[in-house]
């Protein structure tokens, strides 16, 4: 979980917002989108599935699809719903979801039918052109500026975002790991996301966190579920799948960006993780 005071570093920026009314053609398996994706339901039934658990959609709750999620979308009766398409991160690069629990679900107050309203007020030329995953993630989105030019409205735009975001944050106890463990692996996060271009030792991952190698592992785990290794490579794929879906690089630049010393292990980690081929995951346009 996040230390105290660094959840102020957490950064949002809006894509696309709507509120709109989906039919049966609202029907898409495993769709991989590198935003984070908030949906209130108004009326109707259907079914999403992120990381193959199901949700019966229910007017009247929020739902949070995180980015770079595999995740099925299925209409039962056609669904009146507000949708927000976001990114987030900590002002270190490190993604948020890396540091803290979150659910896919819960009720929604009164409070978020009127900042969604608000939302789309302030931001009025934010919807989707395309409702088909099939050809908007196959577009560049990171290039997309949606962003108000007025410092007012993308203050607010944030603020309505974080309050939105927040719904979904887990609190956890911070018994498990100290403040001065969560502070010192902060650093470590922070380093990692900027070095992942070149060679990642776990020597210097345990020096900036002031420990012996073996007690930097066994803290690194306890906090991520993972080895060092093992998270090293995850950021690096995702890496790889940015640079998949939104630049022209070849597998070749893309696999030094993104820090393998091979292009043979950087295809073999990815399909190992991803399930398909570099290669594949962009013919698809990321859709796998």
């Amino acid at each position: 979980m996040l230390a105290p005071g660094l959840i102020d570093d957490i950064k949002v920026h809006i894509f696309n917002a709507s509120k709109i009314k989906v039919g049966h053609d609202w029907n898409y398996s495993n769709i991989v989108s590198p935003f984070s994706r908030i949906y209130l339901i108004m009326e109707g039934d259907g079914v999403v599935m992120p990381n193959q658990n199901m949700h019966q959609l229910k007017p009247g709750y929020l739902y949070l699809i995180p980015s770079y999620t595999l995740c099925s979308y299925h209409c039962v009766d056609p669904i009146l719903q507000y949708y927000v398409h976001f990114s987030h991160q900590l002002s270190d690069g490190v993604k948020i979801f890396d540091r803290i629990s979150i659910k896919n679900e819960v009720k929604a107050m009164d409070i978020d039918y009127a900042l969604f309203d608000r939302l789309l007020e302030i931001n009025p030329h934010i919807n989707l052109k395309f409702s088909d995953p099939n050809v908007y993630e196959q577009r560049n989105w990171y290039s997309n500026e949606v962003a108000s030019p007025y410092n007012n409205v993308q203050l607010e735009t944030i603020g309505i975002l974080k309050q939105l975001f927040s719904r979904f944050i887990q609190n956890e106890s911070t018994k498990e790991v100290s403040l001065k463990t969560q502070y010192r692996l902060t650093n470590v996060f922070q380093h990692i996301a900027t070095h992942l271009y070149r060679e990642i030792k776990l020597d210097e991952l345990a020096e900036i966190a002031c420990c012996s190698k073996d007690h930097f592992s066994r803290q690194f785990k306890k906090t991520t579920g993972m080895l060092p290794n093992d998270y090293i490579n995850v950021k690096r794929i995702e890496k790889a799948q940015e640079l998949l879906i939104t630049t022209a690089k070849s597998q070749k630049q893309i696999s030094e960006e993104a820090g393998f010393n091979s292009q043979q292990y950087y295809t073999r980690i990815f399909k190992k993780l991803i399930g398909t081929t570099p290669a594949e995951y962009r013919k698809m346009g990321g859709l796998i």
